[in-house]
């Protein structure tokens, strides 16, 4: 009887333990399935309604987009003048402007953005633009109207999740799906007008931080959210109208190795032994390829997310942000104690510190098209690149300037992290659509901004950290090395981040540029490919000298030198595909 109860409760155990498995499996496959479908298949009825915006009174023009994207992305941006509230609300609800929970809010936004955009990125780009918009702008203003009540009742718990929940996930969805679809109607020219959309974010903090100030200067706290969230509510509820997808077949299936202006490679060919055998010609200008034979990279979101380069990137896009989150969020804080009246010997700052707010907002829009347009000319790793070695000069001469007691020079340098900050922002959407599809923007771009999160709510705890730690030691916040510790850290994080941008293959001529049989490497520096070359097992010297053998060898190919192995390749590989289709005749 005690066996059959015992052979009775494994048995029930092992359908329980079968049966939590299969739930397992099945959560599994639903998530993958999930992140499997990222096109968005209009119906015809649905293309032809697209034609027109605005309640169907006008007629849509690709133009449209980019105001209605800015203006859009205007109102998102008010999220960057957070810092102009952190004294007054911790006055209201802390008593004590210089103490208190405030500062909290904007890394939640934050965090809760890019976690938001990773997961409802498949989801928006199965869904029409302004389907997902308008959703995201109304959980958008209820965070304002929530965080109007925390004030009003002075509970920072509800701050937190009116406006760091809440607004954050408006945020997330309403920045997401607003950038990628003005993308997408400009595939010749992405970066430009991504960067254009993405000026407006960097628009509202140069605009609102100064409304901001007015709000609270002329109203109370609570009121101002009110106000705040109105006003950006009406702007983008107009706005969203003139938001529509680009008709099926704008743009180009696939991504193209070569521009439309170049032509892939074709052959000569010359009959070897018994079969015609085509053989590459080292003239490129008798080399045309077929249209057809064209690499083209067709990628699923899962296989962009499990690619090395896709991960490559995410690190040098988090480099290239946490600096400015940092400063964004505690330059006033900066200014008070370094350069104003928290000093040791207190002075009025030579700029009020809400003006260098704004003025750091303008370098961050100004940032977004500039750096945009120019990843278009040069190309996006290139940039990419070019922005990050700036921000590295910048933070190494940032203590170099508090030492000096520069307040002009200090500005300087976090202005021109912050340009170079706004231009990541203003280039990312059309680094990852031209690296994986335009399928998968905004899928990618979404989990891209999970980076966002990260240095935002990791930077901005560690920056507390180290700070409260110099001063629970005996430490005061006017004292420079409490600041510059923390610069370290950036710093080092953006040289990583920098070197991490070196080894991404960001175009199919990267991926697939041939390799030398003793070839340890290949990578692109500004334009140009470098190879590291093996010579291991190269002869000794014969002229009888003691000569120190090399091990490796540095080659930096000249574009002449490249692009003649990258149409040696093309022809051969026309060649390999030809033959795999035809019968073998031997």
């Amino acid at each position: 009887m005690n066996h059959a109860g015992a052979d009775g409760s494994m048995l029930f155990s092992r359908i329980s333990l079968q049966g939590e498995q299969r739930i397992k499996r099945g959560w599994v496959s639903m998530i993958m399935e999930y992140y499997s479908h990222t096109e968005y298949q209009p119906s015809p009825e649905q293309i032809e309604k697209d034609r027109f915006v605005f309640f169907g009174l006008v007629r849509c023009k690709p133009w449209m987009a980019i105001p209605a994207g800015i203006l859009i992305q205007f109102c998102y941006g008010s999220v960057y003048a957070w810092s102009i509230f952190n004294a007054p609300i911790n006055k209201a609800v802390a008593g004590d402007p210089t103490h208190g929970s405030a500062e909290i809010t904007f890394y939640i936004a934050l965090g809760v953005l890019g976690v938001t955009a990773a997961i409802f990125g498949p989801w928006i780009e199965t869904n029409h633009p302004r389907k997902s918009g308008i959703i995201g702008l109304v959980v958008f203003y209820s965070g304002h109207l929530t965080s109007a009540l925390a004030v009003y009742v002075r509970m920072i718990s509800l701050l937190y999740f009116g406006y760091g929940l809440v607004a954050g996930i408006g945020l997330g969805i309403g920045y997401v799906s607003t950038i990628d679809a003005v993308s997408k109607w400009w595939p010749r020219a992405r970066g430009t007008a991504a960067g254009c959309a993405v000026m407006g974010f960097g628009g509202g903090s140069l605009a609102f931080s100064a409304i901001n100030k007015w709000l609270i200067d002329n109203t109370n706290l609570s009121l101002a959210f009110l106000i705040l969230g109105s006003l950006n509510f009406v702007i983008m509820l107009v706005s969203i109208q003139f938001i529509c997808p680009p008709p099926p077949g704008h743009n180009p299936d696939g991504i193209p190795v070569l521009d439309s202006s170049e032509c892939q490679q074709y052959m000569k060919s010359s009959a070897v032994g018994t079969h015609d055998v085509e053989k590459p010609v080292q003239n490129p200008r008798v080399m045309r390829t077929l249209a057809a034979e064209r690499p083209t990279l067709h990628v699923t979101l899962g296989e962009a997310l499990q690619s090395r380069d896709y991960w490559l990137l995410y690190a040098a896009f988090l480099a290239n942000i946490v600096f400015c989150l940092v400063i964004i969020s505690n330059l006033p804080r900066i200014i008070h104690e370094i350069f104003g009246m928290g000093r040791r010997v207190p002075r009025e700052p030579p700029l009020p510190a809400y003006i260098a707010v704004s003025i750091e907002g303008g370098f961050n829009m100004l940032g977004r098209v500039v750096v945009g347009l120019l990843s278009d000319v040069v190309g996006r790793k290139t940039t990419f690149l070019l922005i990050l070695a700036i921000q590295i000069v910048v933070i190494s001469f940032v203590p170099v300037a508090i030492h000096a007691d520069s307040f002009w020079g200090f500005l300087a340098l976090v202005w021109t992290a912050t340009l170079c900050y706004g231009g990541g922002f203003g280039m990312i959407p059309a680094f990852v659509s031209d690296m994986f599809g335009i399928n998968n923007t905004s899928s990618c771009h979404g989990i891209l901004l999970t980076a966002w999160s990260i240095a935002s709510v990791t930077g901005g705890l560690i920056f507390t950290g180290v700070l409260n730690h110099f001063l629970s030691h005996g430490g005061h916040a006017w004292e420079p090395r409490i600041y510059i510790a923390n610069f370290m850290w950036m710093l080092a994080v953006t040289v990583t981040g920098f070197v991490c941008c070196l080894f991404v293959r960001a175009s199919i001529r990267d991926r697939m540029f041939p390799a030398l049989p003793n070839q340890i490497m290949h990578l692109r520096i500004f334009g140009r490919v470098f190879r590291v070359l093996c010579l291991r097992h190269s002869p000794p010297p014969f002229d009888g000298r003691k000569k120190r053998r090399k091990f490796m060898e540095f080659e930096y190919l000249t574009r002449a030198q490249e692009q003649t192995a990258w149409e040696e390749y093309l022809a051969l590989r026309a060649v390999q595909q030809r033959l795999l289709k035809e019968p073998n005749d031997c």
